[in-house]
């Protein structure tokens, strides 16, 4: 899960602009099971640099697309839901050189199945501004993800999958192509992943198969996963 969740972290730092102001953040993901009102989590800021770094933060939600991507809720309402289950201390600190920062996210109240936040880190050096992302994948419930293979198709050299999951909790799919040459042979298989898949949303896969491919079947592999 920890490789799938870093796809998707990664998917959000093209997305957002280059950090340069040398911090270092840690965690970047935070993926706590049942939290509990009153729980803290917790984030460490450090100030690489020689010069000193104003840092600002804020807590906003985020969802995903259909190809997968991170998109970030930052309107007003997103953030007034965000800031009724989660608050941030401190919320605006300078750091000296080398210096580190505890950051505190608190769960304010649990009374949802998952909440998908991302603490918002904005560094300002000499006047230049960017941002990093936190994100925070929290379940407030006992809850499982349910996916599953909702269709897939041969195109060209490839085949494309989409994957849904209608289950409470994030959570990715696996599967497996199997590969029939032109005697009808299984001559290979492939393994596939679909990336991670929030509630009640769908994904589509690419992949791109060998030439002397002829016929294709999918197979999906457990946990969660459909045929």
């Amino acid at each position: 899960m920890k490789a799938v969740i870093l796809g998707l972290f990664l998917a959000l730092l093209w997305s957002l602009a280059p950090v340069k102001a040398r911090i270092a953040v840690a965690p970047m993901i935070i993926e706590p099971e049942q939290v509990q009102a009153g729980q803290v989590l917790a984030v460490h800021c450090q100030n690489r640099s020689e010069e000193p770094v104003e840092v600002e933060l804020a807590l906003v939600l985020f969802d995903q697309d259909a190809r997968g991507k991170v998109v970030l809720l930052e309107d007003g309402e997103s953030v007034t839901l965000v800031e009724r289950f989660l608050s941030v201390e401190p919320r605006y600190f300078v750091l000296p050189p080398g210096a580190s920062q505890e950051i505190q996210v608190q769960v304010l109240e649990n009374a949802f199945q998952h909440l998908y936040a991302a603490l918002l880190i904005k560094p300002r050096q000499n006047g230049l501004h960017s941002r990093l992302a936190v994100l925070l994948l929290l379940s407030g419930a006992e809850e499982e993800p349910a996916l599953g293979l909702s269709s897939w198709r041969r195109r060209d050299a490839g085949v494309s999958l989409r994957v849904e999951n209608r289950g409470g909790r994030h959570g990715s799919w696996a599967g497996e192509l199997l590969l029939y040459d032109g005697q009808g042979r299984l001559a290979s298989t492939m393994r596939v992943h679909s990336g991670l898949v929030l509630p009640g949303r769908s994904r589509g896969v690419q992949v791109s198969l060998p030439g002397w491919v002829e016929q294709v079947e999918v197979r999906s592999l457990a946990p969660g996963g459909e045929r």
